[in-house]
């Protein structure tokens, strides 16, 4: 899988994939960041869509289970990548449902 990805970002495109995708975050461009699976065309085979959801989806409530376990102990400050955070199996969404009360800053 890491030696597909890095063939991927090699491929002619990538670089204006990741831009996009970082502009997305810069600008708090929220509904281009949640529409990523659409633009990517980085989900067009079973196997793009299984890495896809191994390394987001299947990943997210043992994240959200860390985020909630330290800040029960003290206030904690969470970083990560954009992609993580939208959808019904995002981390914003699971966090929510634990109780949290989230406020956008970016």
């Amino acid at each position: 899988m890491v030696e597909e990805q890095l063939r991927e970002h090699g491929r002619p495109g990538s670089v204006a994939l990741l831009q996009r995708l970082a502009q997305a975050w810069a600008e708090s461009d929220w509904d281009t960041l949640v529409r990523y699976p659409d633009w990517c065309e980085c989900l067009r085979t079973e196997a793009e869509r299984a890495d896809f959801e191994r390394l987001l989806n299947s990943r997210h409530p043992a994240m959200a289970d860390g985020i909630e376990r330290h800040h029960a102990d003290q206030a904690v400050f969470v970083a990560v990548g954009a992609l993580h955070l939208p959808g019904e199996q995002g981390l914003l969404a699971l966090m929510r449902a634990k109780g949290f009360v989230l406020t956008r800053v970016f």
